[in-house]
């Protein structure tokens, strides 16, 4: 294996979901088919989400909206999680949150709200 490959997974990993609480995709799908797992964890995280054509801030907040209109909430908890942990302040994610509206209506929305709530709580930043 190509160990820088696997130092960027392992550091992007770390970077972007450290504050996350009872992990991510990756432990779920391990628990299917480990080799697929770790293939698919060297590609989204690895080489995907580390890419440097824009910043990961920018990156974060297109999941945060992009899992909103699909209304992916565990997906989305993990995503507050790594916009926060990248820069992304928590009225910037609300506001992106609000703002699919357009595309996917209000209870989306809504529901996307509570998740950034909750993920705001877990991380001890709700008051």
């Amino acid at each position: 294996m190509d160990e820088a490959l696997r130092e960027t997974t392992k550091k992007t990993a770390e970077m972007l979901f450290h504050t996350l609480k009872g992990g991510v995709g990756f432990e779920t799908w391990k628990k299917f088919d480990k080799g697929l797992a770790k293939e698919l964890s060297l590609f989204f995280t690895g080489k995907l989400y580390s890419r440097e054509v824009i910043s990961q801030k920018q990156r974060e907040l297109c999941a945060v909206a992009s899992l909103t209109v699909l209304n992916r909430r565990a997906e989305l908890r993990a995503h507050v999680h790594a916009a926060l942990n990248v820069g992304a302040t928590r009225q910037e994610v609300a506001e992106v949150i609000f703002q699919q509206v357009t595309y996917g209506g209000m209870p989306v929305v809504v529901e996307a709200l509570e998740v950034c709530k909750a993920a705001l709580e877990e991380r001890g930043e709700w008051e």
